[in-house]
């Protein structure tokens, strides 16, 4: 599978003043021998991946500006070649929430439906989940930098 292919639309930084700066990296977990000859996990670029496998999605993040970015979220679309794994993302000090209507809307997992076959509406399940989005719960300092990521599984 082309690297290409796994890359998300435009990750998107918002925020009043914000001078904030995205670079996304798509990476999957890999058991490799140490130096010491230990097998350990470590997370490679991901360059061969084939369906079924996971690949991690990490979005860091920095304040490049003299002001604290305040409102700042993030906010990305999954890989159409993707489904998200559920309960994977993460991000500290912010709220994360989703939509399953292409961006328009987020909220909790709990309070998002979609239509089903016969007309009704259901619970969303990950694999519903069009979009993700981590609003930071203060603002970001001046140089100010970490990262958010979740993970997906190429369908």
């Amino acid at each position: 599978m082309l690297l290409s292919m796994l890359l998300p639309g435009a990750a998107l930084a918002q925020g009043s003043g914000s001078g904030v700066t995205l670079n996304v990296m798509v990476e999957q977990e890999r058991v490799v021998t140490n130096e010491k000859g230990e097998k350990e996990k470590r997370r490679v670029a991901a360059t061969r991946v084939v369906p079924g496998d996971e690949v991690i999605y990490t979005i860091h993040y920095r304040n490049g500006s003299d002001e604290p970015a305040e409102n700042v979220s993030i906010t990305i679309p999954i890989a159409r070649e993707t489904t998200y794994v559920a309960n994977s993302a993460r991000g500290a000090g912010t709220l994360i929430t989703y939509s399953v209507d292409g961006g328009a809307h987020f909220a909790d997992p709990g309070r998002l439906l979609v239509g089903s076959r016969d007309g009704h509406r259901r619970p969303a399940t990950a694999a519903d989940y069009t979009h993700i989005r981590w609003k930071f719960i203060e603002p970001l300092p001046p140089g100010a930098a970490g990262a958010v990521s979740y993970r997906a599984r190429l369908n």
